[in-house]
């Protein structure tokens, strides 16, 4: 792993860190205001041991249920230091109103905010894992980039080579083709002179055969000519 890539995921495992630190510290504020806000019509037994809820507006009035510290009631109307409230079950009945607080218990809070924490901490996990995944992949995409930029850059040297190859190319066929109309040229002209030395070849060949003959045939002329007589010369005399 080069050095870029390892700076690039120690940098995006630290702001990722961050960054799920601070959701889950808002999830958790967040937690906490949501569950010491008055609900519409939700009450909670204020802490103590157990409050009694009557039929009516007193202790002289039949219990109808006994709730514990941290129980929610739904609030339905309120007589001076009683509050009529519906329990989950369903029942209704009057207790005192000082048993009875907007806020949820602490321990209900601390627990509630134990299981968000749990759950934000395997979420912020799962998270925090998806993010060096993602940071991986990134960091060996901009390795493939770079890898890829040079081998275009390869390409484009490559292919301007070839470009000047090419031309070269070209400019030496035209030269080849030249040459070969001029070795046409130089070998019809060679068949001519060829000809024409074959031909006078011929024709001296028969010009001295002719002399020859020529020759010949005046010596046998000649021979056959008679000599002149030497007794007329003498006659002369």
């Amino acid at each position: 792993m080069t050095m870029n890539k390892k700076h690039a995921l120690k940098s995006i495992k630290g702001r990722s860190s961050q960054l799920v630190a601070f959701i889950v510290a808002i999830s958790l504020v967040t937690i906490v205001f949501s569950f010491t806000s008055v609900l519409a019509g939700s009450l909670y037994i204020a802490p103590s041991i157990e409050v009694a809820i009557r039929r009516g507006q007193g202790t002289k009035y039949k219990i109808v249920s006994m709730v514990k510290n941290g129980a929610k009631v739904e609030y339905l109307e309120e007589f001076e230091h009683y509050t009529k409230v519906r329990l989950a079950s369903g029942k209704e009945g009057w207790m005192l109103s000082r048993f009875l607080s907007p806020k949820p218990p602490l321990k209900l809070v601390v627990r509630r905010i134990q299981r968000e924490n749990n759950r934000l901490q395997d979420k912020s996990t799962l998270a925090v894992k998806k993010i060096k995944e993602l940071a991986l992949t990134l960091a060996n995409t901009q390795e493939e980039l770079e890898a890829l930029r040079g081998d275009r850059d390869t390409l484009s040297l490559d292919y301007e080579t070839l470009q000047r190859d090419t031309a070269d190319v070209v400019k030496i066929k035209g030269n080849l083709e030249k040459t070969a109309a001029k070795n046409v040229a130089l070998l019809e002209k060679l068949a001519l002179v060829e000809g024409q030395y074959n031909a006078l070849k011929k024709d001296s060949t028969m010009y001295w055969f002719l002399a020859g003959a020529g020759v010949l045939i005046l010596g046998i002329i000649l021979g056959k000519m008679p000599a002149p007589s030497r007794r007329r010369k003498s006659s002369l005399l």
